[in-house]
């Protein structure tokens, strides 16, 4: 069996991403395990028998079989209680296992060279590089408290009011967050990465079938025709998001950010 990592970051479109490769009967992708509002961190917080160190702690989570099996038991179990005893994977048939988690809690934990030292590792970077995007789904979140969702109509009419004075910092932050993500990358061999873009998974669906094919090639599994099943949480103008748009952009006039937020008024829908 073959280990992988998605490396991204918050508000990049790694839940999609996760759903969309458990779709897949061999591939299994746990999620994020680093963020201390994980279960399974809590759990090792709690528990002695599980490695304390962030080191030892990751190595269990990607490569103790008795971690695999209960997660996949449990996942199995939840999937025919909610009748879709289809969904539950065999352990046998799952081919490539993994996990998705933030550059920054790479870092935040002391593990930035990690992947570097696993060989073994396969490595699908998911960069949303739009920093005005993200720095307006970061606002949503702590605005509505929702990460992921199925339904149309979770803060479709949402509005916000960023404070102006602190637009440049926001993303100037992101940016930072983005070259950091992509020095993490740009570390690994070509071989043992894959990187693709947030908008490559919420375009048109051919496109997004053709970057979901690749990345099962690059697990070395077969593809299946995937399902976006979450949808975007922002459907709208940023001009409608963000109410008071125009002084966002006066609070960075002359600066490349003003050219940032102008771009993403002329492109339309975030």
């Amino acid at each position: 069996m073959e280990r992988h990592v998605i490396l991204t970051l918050g508000r990049s479109g790694s839940n999609t991403l996760c759903d969309m490769l458990n779709q897949n009967p061999a591939v299994l992708n746990f999620g994020e395990v680093l963020g201390e509002w994980n279960a399974v961190r809590k759990l090792q917080r709690r528990l002695p028998l599980i490695p304390q160190g962030d080191e030892a702690f990751l190595d269990w989570v990607l490569y103790s079989g008795a971690f695999l099996r209960m997660v996949n038991a449990v996942r199995s179990l939840r999937k025919t209680l909610a009748g879709q005893r289809g969904a539950a994977k065999p352990i046998r048939d799952i081919q490539s296992w993994g996990i998705k988690d933030f550059s920054l809690n790479f870092t935040r934990f002391g593990l930035s060279d990690y992947l570097d030292n696993r060989a073994d590792l396969k490595v699908i970077g998911l960069l949303r590089q739009d920093v005005v995007d993200r720095m307006i789904s970061n606002a949503m979140l702590g605005a509505t408290g929702v990460i992921k969702t199925t339904s149309a109509r979770s803060g479709g009419r949402k509005t916000l009011r960023i404070e102006p004075t602190q637009v440049a910092a926001l993303l100037a932050d992101i940016e930072t967050e983005n070259t950091e993500l992509e020095a993490m990358l740009g570390r690994l061999p070509e071989a043992r990465k894959l990187v693709i873009r947030y908008e490559d998974l919420f375009s048109d669906p051919e496109l997004r079938h053709q970057t979901m094919a690749a990345i099962f090639a690059f697990l070395g599994v077969e593809p299946v025709r995937t399902e976006e099943r979450m949808v975007k949480i922002i459907r709208r103008p940023v001009k409608e998001v963000i109410e008071n748009f125009d002084e966002c952009v006066a609070a960075v006039r002359g600066t490349p950010h003003e050219e940032l937020l102008q771009r993403a008024a002329a492109r339309g829908a975030t």
